[in-house]
């Protein structure tokens, strides 16, 4: 069992250490910045924090020391050229607009076997491949060019999010994201190519005849079974949702209490018949039940 927590909040990077039986905070990092996604590199101990400065836009730290010093590399960056659809006010007219990092949603590892390989979600939708421990990316064109990417839109964001990468660990060509609201996709060969693999999901929140059109579901967060990868569970804006297929089709668990609204889930690594949910109370009030 690990003895450091990494807790990113909008206030700083808190690192938590267990001290006997109990836990103490050990550091602050990036006193009150708002700290969007943080990774710890079990591969050669490297610690990535990416943070939201608003006007001044998106930064990407990594330490090498273990939070002792910080340094900044690159963050991802669209193409020049590269649109998103701009769908408010008028849903019924959709614009394009510039693609442009707006936030760093998700980082995940490669395998133990591919030394620094990352790979990254961001809000406006794109995926993104780094080689070098996050000195430079590349945007994932297969993912980024798949003509139903006009079909995504934002949930509680304005634009389409990237936020959960799961990297098969029996095989590491094998890749599973999901997107708010974009649905689920797949790849086994790497990125080269895609597939949506929102079977089952349900989207409420549209017209009954598209509930469950594929590319607009809004999974909120997708988690798996590190021991049976086949066990994958989701919980989508109205729902929570359970795979024993790898993720290829997904059935609804109903009969849920108090609330099937939420944001996070967390699989647990042995047992793939069980993971935690935290229901909350939807939409403007977003806070736990």
């Amino acid at each position: 069992m690990s003895d450091t927590l990494h807790i990113a909040t909008r206030k700083g990077l808190f690192t938590i250490r267990r001290n006997g039986s109990s836990w103490a905070i050990d550091d602050v990092a990036f006193l009150g910045m708002n700290i969007t996604m943080s990774l710890a590199d079990p591969r050669d101990g490297s610690w990535f924090a990416a943070i939201d400065h608003g006007h001044f836009g998106t930064h990407l730290h990594r330490s090498r020391d273990q939070g002792k010093s910080w340094d900044e590399i690159a963050v991802p960056q669209y193409p020049e050229g590269e649109t998103v659809p701009q769908r408010m006010p008028d849903w019924e007219t959709i614009k394009t607009k510039p693609a442009a990092l707006s936030e760093i949603w998700s980082l995940e590892t490669g395998a133990p076997d591919q030394p620094g390989k990352l790979w990254c979600g961001t809000i406006p939708g794109g995926l993104f491949v780094s080689e070098d421990s996050g000195n430079s990316w590349r945007l994932n064109t297969a993912l980024w060019n798949q003509p139903s990417r006009e079909n995504w839109f934002g949930g509680g964001k304005d634009d389409p999010g990237l936020h959960s990468i799961f990297v098969d660990p029996r095989d590491p060509q094998h890749v599973t994201i999901s997107i708010s609201c974009g649905g689920v996709w797949q790849t086994h060969d790497g990125g080269e190519s895609w597939a949506c693999t929102s079977d089952g999901l349900r989207a409420e929140y549209m017209p009954p005849d598209q509930a469950y059109e594929p590319t607009v579901q809004d999974p909120h967060r997708l988690a798996a079974c590190q021991a049976d990868p086949d066990h994958q569970w989701i919980q989508h804006h109205n729902g929570i949702f359970r795979s024993t297929d790898g993720g290829n089709h997904w059935q609804e668990i109903t009969g849920v209490d108090p609330s099937v609204f939420g944001l996070a889930v967390a699989a647990h690594p042995t047992d793939p018949q069980t993971a935690w949910f935290v229901p909350a109370v939807k939409d403007e009030c977003r806070v736990p039940v």
